[in-house]
């Protein structure tokens, strides 16, 4: 019988790595906009194409990229698992990407009702429901509960 290969060392980093941030195979696809299984090809290094028979699966840089970032990881931790390609795009993803500090002067910048929505949309990606609320102002509700 033909034994499963071993995932490659960067798709160990990337197990590992999720399993660190409590996160299962299917929420780390999900937040890196891929599919389960495609998360899980990549991840192991393979594809079934028949039974006993695996094809390599590399995956491209950008994915794994993507797929390092939910993970958690470094671009040096994937240097050292042999993908410089892919750490080398995480690191400008990271440098891309706007500091807390940067974050919060933006949300300070916002309006009323641009915090407003900000907030329920927050509160709509988390799955939070917010009480239904009159605004201070005195306006009527927008009915979402955040006034206008």
């Amino acid at each position: 019988m033909v034994r499963r290969p071993e995932p490659p060392a960067w798709g160990a980093l990337i197990s590992a790595g999720l399993a660190r941030q409590g996160l299962s195979a299917r929420e780390g696809a999900r937040r890196a906009g891929l599919s389960e299984g495609r998360w899980r090809q990549i991840a192991s290094g393979y594809q079934v194409v028949s039974p006993g028979v695996y094809a390599q699966v590399r995956g491209p840089a950008a994915t794994l990229a993507k797929m390092a970032a939910v993970a958690g990881l470094t671009p040096a931790e994937l240097r050292a698992a042999g993908r410089g390609d892919a750490a080398q795009l995480l690191a400008a993803q990271r440098d891309e990407r706007p500091t807390s500090a940067e974050v919060l002067e933006r949300v300070k910048a916002m309006d009323t009702g641009q915090a407003r929505e900000l907030l329920a949309t927050i509160a709509v990606q988390l799955g939070i429901s917010m009480p239904v609320t009159e605004p201070h102002d005195g306006s009527r509700g927008d009915g979402h509960g955040y006034g206008a």
